[in-house]
């Protein structure tokens, strides 16, 4: 069965499905969904057929899960992307991952935060883009460099959407790496920010955490894509399919 909410289908997997496609090499595209990707995606069709031609659009936030449990009647957990993420830094010693995003400075705290973690952790390369659109960098190259590499896995942190237009026009150049869109992972992991404490995630507040530690770039995205998401939600779940369908605008 095919849950959607509002137009932004979501998958109900485990971590442990994710992470067993991606050590069998099924090179999958993951896309991490929470309020504002559905809220942005509904609003933009090119966006919203980018994010649902990822193999798995996991519930990255809380509110992502309640048309799997209304549809499903059945538990199903937020799925963070993040976990993922920690799962293979703390325990892999198999696959060459590659980090592409943010700042040569930044990418070096990675590494040198991962290593210690993770002595035997595989990363394969790094690339920092250019600060410019996606349309004028030169992908081929780019491919090449992850190619080259060998690399297993992509962690792509562009921030949204970039990251999953990037991950989608990539895709085809590379068929043999896996790719997630790594959003705020890459500051966590280099110690420029922190995320939010387990207690503020198992209550679904980690957007709180965020808010609170950079209200100035955050307040208007939490004001205005949640109050949206509400009404969207209530819109869909009072119609007669509920989430067995894309809400049309």
């Amino acid at each position: 069965m095919n849950i959607y909410c509002l137009n932004t289908e979501v998958s109900s997997v485990s971590m442990e499905t994710i992470i067993d496609d991606i050590y069998s090499k099924k090179y999958i595209t993951i896309a991490g969904c929470n309020v504002n990707t559905v809220v942005r995606s509904y609003y933009d069709t090119s966006l919203n057929n980018i994010i649902n031609s990822c193999d798995y659009r996991i519930p990255d936030g809380h509110p992502l899960t309640w048309p799997l449990n209304i549809s499903l009647k059945k538990k199903n957990e937020r799925l963070a992307g993040a976990d993922i993420f920690d799962f293979f830094v703390e325990n892999d010693t198999k696959l060459r991952h590659f980090f592409l995003g943010d700042t040569n400075e930044v990418l070096e705290l990675i590494k040198k935060n991962v290593n210690k973690i993770n002595p035997n952790f595989q990363i394969s390369g790094v690339y920092s883009p250019p600060f410019s659109p996606i349309e004028e960098w030169d992908l081929e190259n780019i491919a090449k460099l992850i190619t080259d590499s060998q690399a297993d896995m992509l962690w792509i942190g562009l921030g949204f959407p970039k990251q999953e237009i990037f991950m989608h026009k990539i895709k085809d150049f590379i068929p043999e790496v896996s790719m997630y869109g790594a959003g705020a992972i890459f500051q966590w992991t280099a110690g420029l920010s922190k995320r939010a404490p387990k207690y503020f995630q198992k209550l679904g507040l980690e957007w709180l955490w965020r808010l609170i530690g950079d209200p100035k770039r955050l307040w208007k995205r939490y004001l205005i894509d949640n109050t949206l998401f509400i009404f969207l939600f209530f819109r869909q779940y009072f119609k007669v399919t509920k989430f067995r369908e894309p809400l049309k605008n």
